[in-house]
């Protein structure tokens, strides 16, 4: 972990944790346990039984903030793969709050490469770069550097994995395939009529592909020890999904937990205090 410098008062005051003299949502008591996995493995499935890591990529969005609205009342936390310069710029005003009500309602905010690029069209000078930049707009605006992290596409080859694993983050793909609904958002109905044919017909037939692959790991995999990485996109709003997984008897929580890593710092490369608001940059370009 960075060193840190002293907690500014007015966030010294807000925070029920400090961690490294900084402001940490999540209350921990004594060392860190050391971690249950190296960087560049690259992981599939849960470990811990009868769970189901559902994860959000491509944020912050134009629903986030229903979303975390929904899994506050639902008591739920989750994971967010979150991008730099995708949907929309991370600094904007807006992204930043998103990303700072998602990390202090301590769902695991995780790293999505800056602009969404498969990194296996990419150089190594430019994966370091897609992630470096990621990480540094994580470290200004929350003080805090993701150990894990989802190449776009599931996009990992050797090459690949090696300069992740040089820069020290574990890697997750799933083994349930995203829910993923291009340019169609809907609520708690799969089946909700949006007015445009093509898009009902495409959101029904994801839906019934994601719910099916679901039900076959629940009947297959339930009682043993492995269980499933899901992931839902940032545009869908997941209700219904998320319903659909409770019952059939998975219990939700983020992927770190999933497999094992119930501390919440073992999350995090770095855990320090983010960079004034004043000294933040304005655009992602």
């Amino acid at each position: 972990m960075s060193s840190a410098a002293p907690l500014p008062p007015q966030l010294a005051r807000q925070a029920p944790f400090t961690f490294n003299n900084t402001y940490f949502p999540h209350t921990v008591t004594g060392p860190a346990p050391p971690s249950l996995y190296q960087p560049g493995q690259v992981l599939r499935r849960c470990t811990k039984p009868k769970s189901y890591a559902i994860s959000f990529d491509d944020g912050p969005g134009q629903l986030t903030d229903e979303l975390l609205d929904y899994l506050e009342e639902q008591n739920l936390q989750v994971t967010f793969f979150m991008n730099g310069d995708n949907w929309n710029c991370i600094y904007r005003p807006h992204s930043q709050r998103l990303l700072k009500r998602a990390y202090e309602n301590k769902h695991q905010i995780a790293a999505h490469p800056w602009s969404h690029r498969d990194l296996e069209s990419l150089s190594d000078k430019d994966i370091r770069e897609e992630m470096t930049r990621i990480e540094q707009a994580f470290r200004q605006i929350l003080g805090a550097v993701p150990r894990y992290m989802r190449p776009p596409y599931g996009g990992v080859g050797e090459r690949v994995r090696r300069v992740l694993e040089e820069m020290g983050y574990i890697i997750v793909l799933w083994d349930v395939d995203q829910l993923s609904i291009v340019d169609v958002e809907f609520s708690s109905s799969p089946t909700r009529d949006t007015g445009h044919p093509h898009h009902d017909e495409d959101m029904l037939a994801s839906t019934s592909k994601w719910a099916e692959a679901v039900r076959g790991v629940a009947s297959t995999t339930l009682d043993r020890d492995a269980m499933t990485l899901g992931g839902i996109y940032q545009e869908a709003t997941p209700e219904w999904a998320i319903e659909y997984v409770h019952s059939l008897g998975f219990d939700i929580m983020p992927v770190a937990k999933c497999l094992g890593e119930e501390d919440p710092r073992l999350w995090y490369k770095e855990i320090g205090p983010p960079a004034l608001a004043e000294t933040l940059p304005q655009s992602c370009h």
